[in-house]
C-alpha cells in the first residue's frame, strides 16, 4: 500500500527539523508536540490550517502529496472527474479555462467539473434555513479550518455553524447523483484541509490534492497547457456556476445570501486571528435580527490557502476572481431541490485542560523558574509566556531543553564545572587584554597574590591582564594577528611556565593554557588521565547544548581538545 494513505494531510519529516520552534511559535492552537527535540503535529488538536507548511525554515513540514493515489485511480476506473475550486482563476491567471481543463483532461480524467456549482446550492440552502431560523448569529460552514477550529477550540458555537456540507462535500454529492454512485471525484484547490475532509467523506471524495500538486503533474508529463489547442469538449460540466464562483474572496459568499421575509444582517472575516477575535466572547443569542457570519481561515479568502501557487496582490487576486465571474453571470444549474447537503458537527474538545496552581508551579520549578521574576516570557520556547509553556510541558507537548534561558544557565553552569576541572590554568582574554574568565588553577599558577585575589573576586572578570601576568604581551599579539601560539616556555624569577594560546572568536576572544613545567612526570600524566575522564564525562552534554553556549561552548570545547593535544604531545616527548 502506498505510504502516503497512512499520512495525515500534514506531517513532519523528522530528519529535516532543527528544533528551531518555530512551527509552535506560529501555530494559532499550538498543536506541535515536541520529542526529543524534533516537532510533530497532533492530529486531535490540529485544524489543519497549512501555517506551519508555509514557515517551517527547513522544509519540514510536508503536506501529504495525493498524486500517486489519483494516478492509480486513473488506471482503474474509466470515470474519474475533477471538481475544481473556483480559485483555479488566480492561481492558473495565464491560461484560459479552456485549456486548463484541456491540460487536466489530458491527465487522464474524463471530465472537469466547476466547485462553485456546489457552492451555488450551499448559499441557497444557508438562506432558506437562515430564513426559518431564530434571530441570532450563525457562522458559515463553508471553510473547513474555521470548523475544526469551532469544534476544537470554541465548541460553544458549533450550534452557530449552519448545518450544510462545505461546497466540496456538496459538490461531490451533486456529481454523484447526476453521473452516478460508482463516478469516482478528485478535487483539487489551494487548501490543506479539504484534505481532511476527503479523509472524513470518503464516500463523496476519493482523494484531495493541490494546485501545487496539479501543477506539478503537468510538469512530470510534459503537458504545457498553453500550447494546448482546446477542442469543444474541453468545458466544465455538466454545467456552468455563476455567483458562486465569487466564494475564493472574502465576501464572496455573501451575494449568494439573500431572503425575502425578513433582512438578513451578513458580514465577513478573514484570518484566523481575526476569526478569533471576533468569535471570542461572542454572544450568539441576538434576540433582534439575524446575523450572517462568513468566515474564511486565510487572509483574504480561499484566494490565499496555504498550497497557493501565486504570490501576486491580492488585490490582482481577487481582480481576477471578479473578471472570471463577470465573463459568465449566469448559473445553468438547474435547480436542485432533491439533494441533501445538510449535516452536523461534533465537539472534539481541544482546549487546554485545566491544572491546579502548584502543578504549575513545579513545572515552573523544573526550568529554573521559581519567582514571577525568573518568568522572563521571551517565548523563546515557542509560548506565549512561560505558563503556557510549564502547562505544554504537564500535556506532554514541550520538553524542558526548549526553555532557551534554562538550558543557557545549565551550559554555562556546566561550563564552570569543566572550567574548574581542568588540571590546567585556563583563562580567557578579550580584544581589551581584560580576563573575561578563569579558573583556580591558573589563579593559583600566577602566585599566592593572585589566588587571594581570585578567592575574592572567581573568575577575576574585568581585571587587566597586565596587572597579574608576565605574559599580556603574548596575549596581544595573537589578538592582534590572530595567529595562534602552542608551547610557548615562559620564564618569571624562579617559575617556568609552558603557556598555549588559541582562538574563540579571533581578534575578539582568546583562550591560554598554562601549566607548571616544574610539576613531576607523574603529575603530568594523572593530569593527562584526569583530562580524558573529564571529557568522556562530560563532553556529552557540551555537545547537546552547544547550540545555546555561545562562547562558553568553544571555549569548553576548544579548551578541551587544546589541553589533550598538549598532554598527548609532551607525554610522548618525555618517553
Amino acid at each position: 500500500m502506498n505510504r502516503t494513505m497512512d499520512l495525515k494531510p500534514i506531517y513532519t519529516e523528522p530528519e529535516n527539523c532543527q528544533d528551531c520552534y518555530k512551527c509552535v511559535r506560529e501555530c494559532p492552537v499550538k498543536a506541535i508536540r515536541i520529542e526529543n527535540n524534533k516537532a510533530y503535529i497532533i492530529e486531535e488538536r490540529c485544524i489543519y490550517c497549512g501555517h506551519c507548511t508555509q514557515v517551517c525554515p527547513t522544509g519540514a513540514k510536508k503536506i501529504r502529496d495525493g498524486v500517486s493515489r489519483v494516478r492509480l485511480m486513473l488506471q482503474n476506473h474509466p470515470r474519474v472527474i475533477l471538481s475544481l475550486a473556483p480559485s483555479w482563476a488566480c492561481e492558473f491567471e495565464d491560461l484560459s479555462i479552456h485549456q486548463l481543463i484541456a491540460a487536466i483532461r489530458k491527465l487522464g480524467f474524463f471530465a472537469v467539473s466547476e466547485t462553485a456549482i456546489g457552492a451555488e446550492l450551499v448559499s441557497a440552502r444557508v438562506s432558506q434555513y437562515l430564513q426559518q431560523a431564530q434571530p441570532g448569529v450563525y457562522i458559515s460552514s463553508a471553510c473547513p479550518v474555521v470548523v475544526e477550529y469551532i469544534r476544537k477550540y470554541s465548541v460553544e458555537h458549533i450550534p452557530a455553524i449552519t448545518p450544510m456540507l462545505s461546497p466540496m462535500l456538496t459538490h461531490a454529492r451533486i456529481l454523484k447523483d447526476y453521473y452516478g454512485n460508482d463516478l469516482k471525484i478528485v478535487f483539487a484547490g489551494p487548501c490543506i484541509c479539504k484534505k481532511l475532509e476527503a479523509d472524513h467523506f470518503k464516500d463523496l471524495i476519493e482523494v484531495a490534492i493541490t494546485f501545487k500538486d496539479l501543477k506539478n503533474w503537468f510538469e512530470k508529463e510534459k503537458i504545457i497547457p498553453q500550447q494546448l489547442t482546446p477542442t469543444a469538449e474541453d468545458c466544465f460540466t455538466p454545467w456552468q456556476a455563476g455567483i458562486g464562483s465569487l466564494y475564493p474572496i472574502e465576501g464572496g459568499m455573501l451575494p449568494g445570501i439573500h431572503g425575502e421575509e425578513k433582512k438578513i444582517i451578513k458580514m465577513a472575516f478573514s484570518d484566523l486571528n481575526n476569526i478569533k477575535d471576533v468569535i471570542k466572547n461572542l454572544n450568539t443569542r441576538h434576540e433582534k435580527d439575524t446575523l450572517f457570519l462568513e468566515l474564511l481561515a486565510c487572509r483574504g479568502g480561499c484566494i490565499n490557502g496555504p498550497a497557493k501557487l501565486s504570490q501576486t496582490s491580492l488585490a490582482v487576486k481577487r481582480y481576477n476572481i471578479q473578471r472570471q465571474r463577470a465573463l459568465h453571470p449566469e448559473s445553468t444549474v438547474p435547480p436542485l431541490d432533491h439533494i441533501d447537503v445538510t449535516t452536523t458537527f461534533q465537539a472534539h474538545d481541544c482546549s487546554t485542560k485545566q491544572h491546579s496552581e502548584e502543578e504549575i508551579k513545579q513545572a515552573l520549578s523544573a526550568v529554573g523558574k521559581n519567582s514571577p521574576e525568573d518568568e522572563l516570557n521571551c517565548s523563546g520556547c515557542g509560548y506565549d509566556s512561560c505558563r503556557d509553556f510549564a502547562i505544554a510541558m504537564l500535556e506532554g507537548r514541550a520538553e524542558e531543553n526548549m526553555c532557551v534561558s534554562y538550558m543557557r544557565r545549565i551550559a554555562h553552569d556546566k561550563a564552570t564545572v569543566l572550567l574548574q576541572k581542568i588540571p590546567s590554568g585556563v583563562l580567557l582574554v578579550d580584544n581589551e587584554l581584560k580576563i573575561s574568565d578563569m579558573n583556580s588553577c591558573c589563579a593559583n599558577l600566577l602566585g599566592e597574590d593572585v589566588a587571594l585575589i581570585y578567592e575574592a573576586s572567581p573568575g577575576l572578570q574585568g581585571m587587566e591582564l597586565a596587572q597579574i601576568s608576565p605574559f599580556s604581551d603574548l596575549f596581544k599579539t595573537v589578538l592582534s594577528t590572530g595567529k595562534e601560539i602552542t608551547e610557548r616556555q615562559i620564564r618569571d624569577g624562579d617559575r617556568i611556565w609552558l603557556l598555549s594560546i588559541y582562538n574563540i572568536q579571533p581578534h575578539r576572544l582568546v583562550f591560554g593554557i598554562l601549566q607548571d613545567l616544574r610539576e613531576p612526570y607523574v603529575h603530568k600524566e594523572w593530569m593527562h588521565e584526569k583530562t580524558q575522564e573529564v571529557i568522556r564525562k562530560y563532553m556529552t552534554t557540551v555537545q547537546e547544548v552547544a547550540c545555546l553556549l555561545g562562547e562558553n561552548a568553544a571555549f569548553t570545547d576548544a579548551t578541551l581538545r587544546a589541553i589533550m593535544g598538549n598532554d598527548d604531545r609532551r607525554i610522548k616527548q618525555e618517553e
